[in-house]
């Protein structure tokens, strides 16, 4: 059976709707798989999933990996990390401020989607924002195409989003003083489409293009994939699950809303 989808703001993701991730056969995975395809990120709502089928239920996606900079839930569940702020933290959300694409900073096997569940949803906060790589590349004026067709970014986990991180493991007394460095194609493809793959959060440094326009075009396609029109800002609900596509979609955390 077909899955019922409807599009987002901006055609930025897609709605999954009347699904029930506990009961998932194959064909409904593969299906899942081939809307993130289209998608770059899915919104799936009132699921009502506990650590065992939240971990059973990725594993019916992908293979899960363990996230290298924060600590798994326990023993059981390696795969699972909490996101979670207490009514006084000050700090910034974890992964706010800057759009990335998760894990950019790591060489090889790269997780290639991640998920994320509301547990708690204060009223009036809570948004992600999403950002399309496939609408950003699209829009982008051909010359700039062309500068940047070979072009392949150096992305660094102590890029301008790690104060998030660091805020997080020092409230949950992980120490991880080593960064982490890769380089990727800044254009990626998607089922047959082109998509940027920017990572505002975690891209120091383009490479393979005029070394005099080097800094500009950096600057250029981080502007570029903020600009609103390729923007959706999702409003979370309890059991909500979103599930994005690190090669094609970009996210962050909006701000805490102080109310």
């Amino acid at each position: 059976m077909n899955l019922s989808i409807t599009p987002g703001t901006n055609n930025v993701g897609a709605y999954i709707n009347n699904i029930d991730l506990t009961n998932l056969n194959n064909n409904q995975a593969t299906e899942i798989k081939k809307t993130l395809d289209k998608f770059g990120v899915i919104f799936i709502k009132n699921q009502n999933l506990d650590p065992e089928s939240y971990q059973n239920f990725a594993k019916q996606i992908g293979q899960p990996v363990i996230y290298p900079r924060l600590k798994g839930l326990d023993e059981k569940f390696p795969y699972i990390n909490v996101i979670e702020r207490k009514p006084d933290d000050k700090s910034l959300s974890f992964g706010s401020s800057w759009l990335h694409q998760d894990t950019s900073y790591v060489q090889t096997d790269r997780p290639r989607w991640t998920a994320l569940m509301g547990i708690e949803i204060p009223q009036g906060q809570g948004n992600t924002i999403f950002s399309s790589g496939f609408n950003a590349y699209e829009k982008l004026p051909n010359e700039i195409k062309e500068k940047i067709k070979s072009a392949t970014g150096i992305f660094s986990s102590a890029g301008p989003i790690a104060v998030t991180r660091l805020e997080r493991e020092k409230e949950m007394g992980i120490k991880l003083s080593k960064s982490m460095e890769a380089e990727h194609p800044i254009v990626q493809t998607v089922d047959g489409k082109k998509t940027l793959y920017v990572s505002p959060g975690h891209l120091i440094k383009i490479k393979n293009v005029n070394e005099n326009e080097a800094e500009y075009l950096k600057d250029y396609l981080i502007e570029h994939v903020n600009k609103k029109e390729f923007i959706f800002s999702y409003e979370w609900a309890k059991n909500d699950i979103c599930i994005w596509d690190n090669l094609s979609c970009l996210h962050m955390a909006s701000e805490i809303k102080k109310l």
